[in-house]
C-alpha cells in the first residue's frame, strides 16, 4: 500500500418495490456520499428485480465507472440490521485502477474477459492483485482452470455462483456493457490497499468415505460400485427419495481432500443438490470418477463459529503489522444461510465487532470460489470466500 492511501470503501442499499425507484435511491445515496464518481461498483440484488435496469441507471449515472453485478439467493446483508434485497459498494479509489469484463459462454473465454479488463483500466499484462469472479450456476471449474493457467497460479481469487430464490434459473448477472442470464463477469483489482482474503468451511469429516465408480458431470451415480444415494442414505441415517435434498443435505456435505493446513486436512465440499431416477446424488460441483468422497458433518453452532473467520485479519509475510479494515466483501453460501436461520443477526453483529464498525456486502451464492491453502484455486459448496480492504498503520 502507498503511504497516504485515501481509498474509501461506502456501501447503499435499498428496499423500494420497483428496480427503477430502487437504482434512483441507490445514487442518491452515493451521490450524497462523495461528489467524485466512484472507481469501481459491486452490485447485489435478488430476483426480484430487474438486472438490465438497475445496471442501465447506474451506467447512465456513472458512465467511466467500471461495474460487476450478480443475483443473490433472496436477500443481501450489509453492517446496517435487516435483510435487503439489493445492494452495492462504492470503491473510491484515485490512485488504484479496477477493470470489469465478462459475456456468456459462447461470446468468449474467461482468458479473454481478463485481458480485457486488465487493459480497459490501463492495466495490460500486468497481474492483478485480485480477481473477483461472478459465474452463473454450471462449469465453474473448467472457468477456474482456465483462469488460473492465465494467472499462473499467483493471484488470489474470490468468487460466487449468481443465486436465485428457488432453484429456478433465474439468477443473472451484469457489467457495464450488459446483463446476462449465464456466463461470466470478472474484475480486476489494482488498489491502493492491502486485501486480505479467507476462503472457508465449517464442517469436519466422518469415518465415512468412498470412490465414485461412476460418474457424469455433475452426478454421482455409483459409489463404490453401489447406487451413490443408497450408500449415501446409510451414512446419514435417512432413505432419500428421488427429488431435491438440498436443505435436507445442508449439515451432511460430501467433500475431497485438498491438502493440509498447520497439521490439519483441508477439504473442498459438494453440496448434494439432488437424489436422480437412478439413484445418483446430484451436486453443485463438478465429479469425477476415482475421486474419493468422504460424508462431512457439520452443526448450526459449528458453521456459525467457523463463518466468522471470513472476517479475521492475518496479515501475510511482507505485510504490515497492524492493518485496519475500510471495508469488507464476504461471499456466503445460501445454504449457510439457510442452515443458519434465525442466527444471521447474531453473525452480523460478530462481523460489526470484529472489523470495527466498517461498511461491508454479504451476497448469498450457489457455489463459492477460491484458493485453498495449497493455492489450488476451487470451487465449493458450504463455503465462504471474503476478502477486507486495509489500510496499513
Amino acid at each position: 500500500m502507498l503511504e497516504g492511501s485515501i481509498v474509501d470503501y461506502f456501501t447503499a442499499q435499498s428496499n423500494l418495490d420497483s428496480s427503477t425507484a430502487a437504482a434512483r435511491h441507490l445514487i442518491e445515496q452515493l451521490l450524497a456520499h462523495s461528489a467524485a464518481a466512484p472507481t469501481l461498483l459491486m452490485l447485489y440484488f435478488s430476483e426480484r428485480y430487474e438486472a438490465d435496469l438497475l445496471r442501465r441507471a447506474l451506467r447512465q449515472a456513472f458512465p467511466d465507472t467500471p461495474l460487476v453485478g450478480c443475483s443473490s439467493c433472496q436477500a443481501v446483508r450489509t453492517a446496517l440490521p435487516g435483510e435487503v434485497p439489493v445492494a452495492l459498494a462504492a470503491i473510491y479509489d484515485p490512485q488504484g485502477a479496477y477493470g470489469v469484463a465478462g459475456g456468456s459462454s459462447g461470446e468468449g473465454d474467461v482468458r479473454r474477459w481478463l485481458r480485457q479488463a486488465m487493459a480497459a483500466c490501463g492495466r495490460p499484462g500486468e497481474l492483478p492483485q485480485m480477481v473477483l469472479l461472478h459465474t452463473t450456476p454450471g462449469g465453474e471449474e473448467a472457468l477456474l482452470a482456465e483462469l488460473d493457467e492465465e494467472l499462473g497460479g499467483a493471484v488470489p481469487v474470490i468468487g460466487g455462483s449468481a443465486g436465485d430464490d428457488t432453484l429456478s434459473g433465474q439468477w443473472r448477472l451484469c457489467w457495464q456493457q450488459q446483463t446476462l442470464t449465464e456466463g461470466s463477469v470478472l474484475a480486476v483489482f489494482y488498489p491502493d490497499c492491502e486485501l486480505v482474503f479467507q476462503f472457508h468451511a465449517g464442517y469436519r469429516p466422518t469415518g465415512h468415505s468412498a470412490i465414485v465408480t461412476r460418474a457424469e458431470g455433475r452426478e454421482v451415480i455409483n459409489l463404490d460400485e453401489r447406487p451413490a444415494a443408497e450408500v449415501y442414505g446409510e451414512w446419514v441415517g435417512q432413505v432419500w427419495p428421488e427429488g431435491p435434498v438440498l436443505h435436507e443435505t445442508t449439515f451432511f456435505p460430501l467433500a475431497r481432500h485438498a491438502g493440509e493446513m498447520y497439521g490439519m486436512p483441508c477439504f473442498k465440499l459438494s453440496h448434494p443438490e439432488s437424489v436422480t431416477a437412478r439413484h445418483g446424488v446430484r451436486l453443485f460441483t463438478d465429479i469425477h470418477e476415482g475421486e474419493r468422497l468422504v460424508l462431512m458433518q457439520g452443526s448450526e453452532t459449528g458453521v456459525l463459529e467457523r463463518s466468522l473467520l471470513a472476517a479475521r485479519i492475518e496479515p501475510a509475510y511482507g505485510m504490515p503489522e497492524k492493518l485496519h479494515p475500510i471495508g469488507a466483501l464476504i461471499i456466503f453460501c445460501a445454504g449457510y444461510r439457510y442452515a443458519l436461520a434465525g442466527r444471521v443477526d447474531e453473525i452480523i453483529g460478530h462481523y460489526n465487532e470484529r472489523l470495527g464498525g466498517v461498511p461491508y456486502l454479504i451476497p448469498f451464492t450457489f457455489g463459492e470460489q477460491g484458493r485453498m491453502p495449497q493455492g489450488e484455486l476451487v470451487h465449493g459448496n458450504l463455503m465462504i470466500s471474503s476478502v477486507i480492504f486495509c489500510r496499513g498503520a
